[in-house]
Order: structure tokens, then sequence, then C-alpha cells
């Protein structure tokens, strides 16, 4: 029991902080501690979030009737710092739980299959990551199962509807499922990967006899590696015509994304340019931490590089305001996984971001708890309870080690 445990608040721990290592690596540099009143200020945002979100779950237990935002929603109120009513959150996590099983498919997927263009390998893979987190034993089955489904989904040549060879720029990637836009990208890849790397306990003892488990899991990271590489501008790494080649190139270590299209190329007039751009960036960066690439390892210290060159937090870098809450979330995640506070920028200043992103998130807020794109509403961000699920969860990992 006590190893069981110690999996789950390990579990809780990654996605709230984003950090894959040890509790050394999450060590804050203590010359950049968090302001007392930006800490207490933090608190009682993160507790005006949860309000919003607990009075807005719909009866069936979720948010949106969609098990993808459900599932984002349940994070946010899992890992929170709130401190009141304590059990309200409880209740509210568990009725999202049960609403997001209810969706659990006999071929591992978990997702509306009834409706049309929900996009099977997305939500299984926020709803893996949610059910992970909170951590009932008694879902283990079906995780293994959603676990199972997400590799299976995963380009390469034993794919079952579309086997992929290694010299395709899609091998390793992971996109939308059947019923979604053609060919994998990286906005998929990462929640993917994400929700892979918080299941991993699964197939090891006790979880999993069969050492193929294992095998098969790691085999699928290393194609994944191989898709990452191929979206980032870096040729040292990526054999792709469209890699820029000049080294002071702004688009050098950034990522675009998906073979062959930049979502920021369409903010220029030359829309043949693939440029790179933030929430890309750091979702690949993420996704190389995860997947236990060294932090000298020159594709990780090029998106770093990328990241300190074009640090913000009042837009999402190369595409404004458009998927800004997505960026902060995976900005958020990024950087904690990184383990460090201190952002270093080409003007020569350092940057603690955990303290920074909080003021930020501060500034973002409406007076009703929730937080809102109100400057774009592009990719659902239109959606208050996603939107609040994001910040609620990009504040909870620049709190990390400093939560009260």
């Amino acid at each position: 029991m006590k190893r069981m445990t110690a999996i789950f608040a390990a579990s809780a721990l990654i996605l709230s902080a984003g950090l894959p290592g040890t509790a050394e690596d999450a060590t804050p540099i203590k010359s950049n501690p968090i302001e007392e009143s930006v800490l207490r200020e933090s608190l009682a945002s993160i507790q005006r979030g949860v309000n919003f979100l607990t009075d807005k779950q719909m009866e069936n237990g979720s948010w949106c009737d969609h098990p993808a935002i459900t599932g984002l929603c349940a994070m946010a109120l899992h890992n929170s710092a709130a401190k009141q009513t304590p059990e309200v959150r409880k209740a509210a996590v568990e009725k999202a739980r049960k609403y997001i099983l209810g969706f659990a498919q006999k071929d591992g997927s978990i997702w509306p299959a009834d409706r049309e263009k929900d996009y099977p390998n997305y939500s299984t893979a926020i709803s893996l990551a949610a059910l992970a987190i909170i951590g009932n034993p008694e879902d283990f089955d079906v995780m293994k199962k959603a676990r199972a489904f997400l590799i299976g989904s995963q380009y390469d040549e034993d794919n079952t509807e579309n086997p992929t060879g290694k010299d395709n720029a899609s091998f390793g990637g992971i996109g939308y499922g059947s019923s979604g836009p053609g060919r994998p990208d990286l906005s998929n890849t990462q929640w993917a990967l994400e929700a892979l790397y918080l299941t991993e306990f699964l197939d090891k003892e006790p979880h999993s006899a069969d050492p193929k488990d294992a095998e098969k899991a790691g085999l699928a990271w290393k194609n994944a590696v191989l898709f990452l590489s191929r979206l980032q501008h870096l040729p040292e790494s990526n054999d792709q015509v469209w890699v820029v080649k000049d080294k002071s190139s702004p688009d050098r270590g950034g990522f675009i994304y998906k073979p062959n299209e930049s979502k920021a190329s369409d903010k220029f007039e030359d829309k043949k340019s693939l440029r790179s751009y933030g929430s890309m960036t750091y979702a690949g960066l993420k996704s190389m931490i995860y997947a236990k690439l060294a932090k000298d390892d020159p594709r990780v210290k090029a998106a770093v590089e990328w990241a300190a060159q074009n640090y913000t937090l009042d837009e999402n870098p190369g595409m404004g305001p458009e998927g800004h809450y997505y960026y902060l979330n995976v900005m958020a995640k990024a950087h904690a996984a990184m383990g460090e506070d201190a952002v270093k920028t080409p003007d020569g200043k350092t940057h603690n971001w955990r303290a920074e992103l909080l003021k930020k998130m501060l500034e973002l807020q409406k007076g009703n708890g929730q937080w809102l794109n109100d400057k774009h509403g592009r990719w659902m961000e239109s959606i208050p309870e996603l939107v609040t699920a994001y910040s609620l969860i990009a504040m909870e990992a620049a709190l990390g080690p400093y939560k009260e």
C-alpha cells in the first residue's frame, strides 16, 4: 500500500510541477525566490479559479460535456494548492473520474466514439493523464489499455491503419486519430507522450510481468524522438529540406507544428517558410525532457536557446494572441521539467520565470475567477473552463516547491 501511495504522489508531483526527475532536480534556484506577496496573491487566485471550476461542473461530472476538457479540469483541481473546501474539490474530481471512465472503449481509447470528429487520440491522451494523476487502482486496467492504444496509434511500420516507414517525416508521431485531420502533429504527440510518461509504472512490476511491454514502450519513445527531431530547425539532427541552415536564423532551435506545416507561417507573406513558434517549441522541449534526453543534448540546448531568445509571457511567440494560454501552460511545464528557475535573455537580464508567470496569471484573471482569451478564441480558447484549467495547471507548475 505504501508503494502505491508513493507512486501516486510522484505522479502528482510530475504533472503539477512538470518535473520528470528526482526531488533534487526540482530544487529551485534560491537566488530567485517567489516574493511572499506574490505567493499569497497566487494562492488566493488559485482558490478563485478552483471555485469557478467547481461551480461550472455539470451534473454528469463533466466540464463542457467532453472527457478531454473534463480531464484537464480534474487535473487542475486534484493538484491544486487551494486550501478552502477540500471536500468540494475531492468530490468534483471523483465525479469527473467517473464521467471519463464512461467513455472507455473496447480498443482502449477514451473518447466519445458516437460523436463525429471528437479526436480519439487527443481525448485518450488527456483522459489517461488525468486518470494517472487521480491514481485510483481500480482504473489501472483501463489505463493500461489506453496506454496500449496510444502506443498503437503512433505512426510506424506496425501501425494497422497507417503503416509508415522511417524515411517518412511522420514516423514516430501521433495525430488526432482516425476521425481527425491526417498526419501526426506535435501538439497531439506531446499530449500522448505526457500520458505515456505518467503511466510508465504500468509496464513494471507489480503491474506487468511481461518485459515486452517495457520494450514496446521504449521503442515508442525512440521513434518519438526521431519525430521530434524532424520538427526542429536544427540541421545537425534534422534532414528535412525546409530546415534553416543559417546559424544566425531566428528560427534555429525552434519547432514547427507538423511535417511541412507551421501555424506561424500564416503570419508572414512568405508562407512557404516554416517558422518556429513558442507553443510548439516548448512542446518539443518538454517532450524531449520526458524522453530522457540530457540537458546538454544539442537538440535540448538549441530549444532552450530559442526559448530564451523569444522569452515572453505577453503572447505566444510567433502567433501573437493565438494559443496564448496553451503556450503559458506548456511553457510552465517545460521550464519546470528543466528544473531551473532562471532564464537569461540575450539582453543580459535574468528572469525568474516562476514569479513572472504567476504575476502574469494574476494580471489576466477575470473578476469571477476564470481565465479567458478575449483577444483570440482560436483553438477553443474562448471556452473559459478550458482556459481556466490551462491557467491553474500553469500556476501549479510555477509554484512547484514553493507551495505552502
